[in-house]
């Protein structure tokens, strides 16, 4: 198989034989360079790049379109602005549960709720009580809650062991819009648009070198993008100095 593939270069490149003696010798060609093309190796980079740019660009296209409308959302406020609603509840918490001791000192660390009182409150709450941050301001223990569109307290009167519940909803543009500033959302959303951003910039980037390969097939690419580049940058800089 070596020997043909020794022929069929020879044959394609028949300035690298020379004659000897009458005769007509061949180089030796070692079979990494007959695999190796530079050719090849372009052609699969673009093919790459079009795969990244269209597979990334499918995937993300849901989210992107998600930020572009509830940025304009933002822009637009009160176009959007809903009342919001309230709900409030009374509770007397059971005699059984018992209450942690509360200290006047604000240097005194936490104390934290038994379990028993932490799964009464559970079942007193539509949402979940790890989600809500404990405070103490003896006599009363506060458990305050904040969601992208919603907002809940639970407040323990440790003296007559009352138990107020209030919440409030924002609506269905508070809660997108929070939801595009990343503000009061669990930590798995984060991390969605973190991995959201950099998937966006492979696109970007796939994109700018497909348009470096079709830069002969498309005369006004360079045009296209230059202008792309400086306008928004002109508008950043009148922001900034606004």
């Amino acid at each position: 198989m070596g020997h043909a593939l020794v022929h069929r270069f020879n044959a394609h490149h028949p300035q690298l034989r020379k004659k000897t003696a009458g005769k007509t010798a061949a180089f030796p060609v070692p079979l990494p360079l007959l695999t190796l093309h530079p050719t090849t190796m372009q052609q699969t980079f673009w093919r790459l790049m079009r795969l990244a740019h269209w597979v990334i660009g499918a995937f993300i296209l849901t989210t992107l379109t998600f930020f572009a409308v509830t940025g304009f959302m933002l822009n637009h406020t009160a176009w959007f602005e809903q009342e919001p609603t309230q709900h409030d509840a009374e509770y007397t918490l059971p005699a059984e549960l018992p209450l942690p001791e509360l200290s006047d000192d604000p240097n005194a660390p936490t104390p934290a709720l038994a379990p028993a009182l932490t799964a009464w409150l559970a079942e007193h709450s539509p949402y979940p009580i790890s989600a809500y941050q404990l405070k103490i301001e003896a006599p009363e223990i506060l458990l305050e809650y904040q969601g992208p569109g919603s907002e809940a307290s639970l407040t323990i009167d440790s003296e007559s062991r009352a138990v107020a519940y209030h919440e409030q909803k924002n609506g269905l543009a508070a809660l997108l819009n929070n939801l595009h500033k990343g503000r009061h959302t669990p930590a798995f959303w984060k991390r969605y648009m973190d991995a959201f951003a950099i998937l966006t910039v492979l696109v970007a980037l796939s994109g700018l070198a497909l348009l470096v390969y079709y830069r002969k097939q498309r005369r006004s690419t360079w045009l296209w993008a230059t202008t792309g580049i400086t306008i928004p940058l002109i508008i950043i800089l009148l922001a900034i100095h606004y």
